[in-house]
């Protein structure tokens, strides 16, 4: 069109690659994702302004962004609404840019979750809410759960709660003990909320796998007791540290049915699988570990995988009446009697229980710490997968990478044969094929930047690679025996915007106190 074609005051559908940006006030002109995404699904929804000139071209005076995304993105209709002004003076070009970009406010996080709401009440899908109105699905999804919590609304409105935050108080409304725990982390400032959350619902999953169970094996018979039925201690009723009061002798394994009182308590407890000299397509069975256990001698070089299973944990809940009791109980009174009463029953009694007290103190501590740094995976995996998309490495990364490069730790070594599975599922989404198939060269080939990719591109690609690789090598060992290199990344992701867990912070130097310093 030339510029006799176009009339000021009417709006034109025009191919954004044709327009021109003008001169104007606001040089930062960053792209954001959402926006994009925005541009790209819906179009340009506010024409911009633009007028003609000297040469006939349209020259964009206000809405340069929306002009220079859509020629990089597309619109739906490959056009953008371009309304036509007569050229303004300069001094009237610079008040109008100045009072489009100072008065404009965006949309706040409530009034995005109510518009969300009322889409959804008009029917429209989460998935078609994501789609059209380019907000990012999880965040469709926190809104909409929010909106169905009164009590997370009311936080959101009136303390200040980030959607974020209210929508995982929505999440265990109906559950008091967990609200009383989230509502203490956001009373200490909720920095680590998100690891609270996680751990609350893989208690819950562990506790409903756990009731299936149980509910299975007592219609099977087997008398199952739950959680708060067991005797307390446990460990002093657990029938395979119990020996028969006449001779000190264990019950059998296969007798302890039928022992009076026996019953079944149910937990969750770690194995694992070793990957090693396993042929393909053939299962092999979980190795147990104990807790205590899980030390330098347990670590992941082999490449094992770490499982949680319902363990089935043997009961006398009347160990007297049956006959029964504890092996070092029966072992100082047999003491007692070949000395002639010299010892004293009671004290040697006593020091046993408090060994005994002491190492399943420390049991429970490691199945807790255990439990903790499995949900904290979860959270650090989520952090990664959004951090690897950065288009800026973060300040130090370069040293980082020739650290790596240059020490070569093992966990590198093997990710690079395996061709970076983990690096696969954090930049694509997508579970990873064999190294060794063709799909799997094809997603090997896809981590490689093409040669026109920025330095600063680059750079990240290879931060991820090493990152990634050493999430993989990570395991409930690591929180126990980290190594030199668990403590530098790990201080490196606090440093760039991690917030670690409880656990996972032993994991990084300790301050120094004045005994240390001494």
């Amino acid at each position: 069109m030339s510029s006799s074609d176009y009339t000021p005051g009417q709006v034109y559908e025009v191919d954004p690659a044709t327009l021109v940006i003008g001169t104007n006030v606001r040089t930062d002109i960053k792209e954001r994702s959402d926006f994009a995404k925005s541009i790209k699904a819906l179009g340009v929804l506010e024409p911009i302004t633009a007028y003609v000139g000297e040469d006939g071209a349209l020259v964009v005076c206000r809405g340069q962004r929306r002009a220079l995304t859509a020629a990089k993105v597309g619109t739906p209709t490959g056009t953008v609404p371009v309304r036509v002004l007569e050229r303004p003076e300069d001094a009237e070009r610079i008040v109008a840019q100045v009072s489009e970009n100072l008065h404009r406010a965006e949309m706040s996080a409530a009034e995005e979750r109510d518009a969300i709401e009322q889409l959804a009440l008009l029917g429209v899908s989460a998935a078609q809410i994501a789609k059209r109105t380019a907000i990012e699905r999880e965040q469709v999804n926190a809104a909409l759960k929010v909106a169905k919590s009164e009590t997370a609304r009311s936080r959101m409105d009136n303390d200040g709660l980030t959607l974020e935050q209210a929508a995982i108080l929505a999440e265990f409304e109906d559950d008091p003990e967990a609200l009383s725990r989230l509502e203490q982390q956001l009373s200490w400032g909720g920095s680590r909320l998100e690891h609270l959350a996680q751990q609350l619902r893989d208690e819950r999953a562990d506790r409903e796998r756990l009731r299936a169970e149980a509910e299975r094996l007592r219609g099977e018979g087997v008398p199952v007791l739950d959680p708060d039925e067991c005797p307390s201690p446990r460990w002093a009723y657990e029938l395979d540290g119990l020996v028969r009061v006449s001779d000190g002798q264990p019950v059998p394994e296969e007798e302890w049915p039928s022992v009076p009182g026996a019953a079944v308590v149910l937990e969750m407890r770690l194995v694992r699988v070793e990957a090693t000299h396993v042929a393909e397509g053939t299962e092999q069975e979980p190795t147990e570990v104990e807790p205590e256990d899980l030390d330098e001698d347990h670590d992941d070089e082999g490449g094992g995988m770490w499982q949680d299973v319902i363990a089935q944990v043997w009961v006398c809940t009347d160990p007297e009446a049956a006959g029964l009791c504890q092996r070092w109980r029966y072992r100082a009174n047999q003491a007692t009697g070949d000395s002639g009463g010299a010892t004293d029953p009671e004290q040697a009694a006593a020091k046993a229980e408090a060994e005994r007290e002491a190492k399943a103190a420390e049991r429970r501590r490691v199945i807790e710490s255990n439990k903790a740094w499995r949900s904290a995976e979860t959270v650090r995996r989520e952090w990664l997968a959004e951090f690897v998309q950065r288009k800026t490495p973060p300040k130090g990364a370069e040293a980082l990478i020739c650290r790596a490069v240059l020490d070569v730790p093992d966990w590198l070594e093997r990710a690079g044969r395996e061709r970076h599975p983990l690096l696969t599922r954090a930049l694509t989404g997508k579970e990873p094929s064999s190294p060794w198939t063709d799909e799997g060269r094809k997603q090997a080939a896809a981590l490689r930047l093409t040669n026109t990719g920025s330095p600063k591109a680059h750079t990240m690609r290879a931060l991820a690679a090493v990152l990634t690789a050493w999430e993989a090598s990570t395991s409930v060992s690591t929180w126990r025996n980290p190594g030199a290199w668990d403590r530098h990344i790990m201080q490196a992701l606090t440093e760039w915007g991690y917030q670690p867990s409880e656990v996972e912070e032993l994991l990084l130097p300790q301050p120094e106190t004045d005994e240390t310093a001494a």
